[in-house]
């Protein structure tokens, strides 16, 4: 098996999410997978699989993508480090690809220079849903390690999911969000407990967004880039007016930085468009209701092959 790592989320080596992205033929099972996540211990682990047999070319390239503690059904820095990688490898072309994953086929849009070259994918990431509102605001400050005062005063604590679930809460300033550390075990019955994710983040008055996300339950205790996470923040800015609802399918482009506490900045983009039809046709807009894209770069790090005497299946 062919092995990859890219740096995504990067426009330069060593900065951004590692990742490891596993090219493999169908035959290394679900364990051995999760073994292979574990020995990489990046936060997430991507196996690819393109079919060259004859009669299967309309297969779409297959993704499963592993923690070092578990599969998730979707993530976004490995969707696009995975992208990148198959580009590379001439197994998609042109401005648009699918890839099938744990939530189904997913749409993305490759931006590319006048000379072919990919120098972004975006992720489509549909409509987030919202999923639950927090009311007792201490306890989620606490769970962070902070005070009520660092909770930004008018704005909700909200759980979001386009895939994936994440506590979106909003701080004050950055050094609030440079104090937060997740105390998993204090955190209530807020959201799924296979997928206790905290995405903390700062809105400044101008420049891009800071997040931090932690996630220690999927074997992450922090996350430098995460890109499902920031589909569902893009529609929680969009319905508290931090956003405004895009006035046509142009959308609006945000910028987000991750991952500075860890040494890792991760560079993270949203575009936001309307859900389908036009607003000024269908009435007044709901605020939650629109849809994304997460995009961003990757770098190539590393490849190499896995050894050929290496025993997957053994215990």
């Amino acid at each position: 098996m062919d092995v990859e790592i890219w740096d995504v989320f990067a426009d330069r080596p060593l900065a951004g999410n590692a990742l490891a992205v596993v090219h493999h033929d169908g035959r290394v099972g679900d364990a051995a997978m999760q073994r292979l996540a574990r020995e990489f211990d990046f936060s997430e682990t991507v196996f690819v699989r393109t079919w060259t047999e004859p009669g299967r070319e309309t297969r779409l390239p297959t993704l499963r993508i592993f923690t070092p503690a578990c599969e998730l059904p979707m993530a976004g820095h490995p969707t696009i480090g995975a992208a990148f990688s198959l580009d590379r490898r001439d197994a998609i072309a042109g401005p648009r690809a699918t890839v099938a994953s744990g939530i189904g086929p997913v749409d993305l849009v490759l931006d590319r220079d006048e000379g072919g070259v990919l120098r972004r994918v975006w992720m489509d990431q549909g409509r987030p849903r919202r999923e639950a509102v927090v009311t007792d605001r201490a306890a989620v400050a606490a769970a962070l390690g902070l005070g009520r005062d660092d909770l930004r005063p008018g704005l909700p604590i909200e759980a979001w999911s386009a895939g994936n679930p994440f506590l979106l809460v909003p701080l004050v300033d950055l050094d609030a969000l440079g104090r937060a550390r997740l105390d998993v075990g204090a955190l209530g019955p807020w959201i799924d407990p296979d997928h206790r994710a905290v995405l903390a983040f700062v809105r400044p008055a101008s420049g891009p967004l800071r997040c931090r996300m932690f996630g220690e339950v999927l074997g992450v205790a922090e996350d430098p880039g995460t890109g499902s996470a920031h589909g569902p923040l893009a529609a929680y800015l969009v319905r508290h007016g931090l956003v405004p609802f895009p006035a046509d399918d142009a959308g609006d482009e945000l910028e987000s930085v991750q991952g500075v506490e860890m040494g890792r900045p991760s560079r993270l983009f949203m575009r936001i468009r309307p859900p389908g039809a036009s607003p000024a046709t269908t009435g007044a807009p709901d605020p939650a209701d629109v849809r994304v894209q997460v995009g961003g770069r990757a770098v190539l790090v590393l490849e190499g092959r896995l050894a050929a005497t290496l025993d997957l299946d053994a215990p």
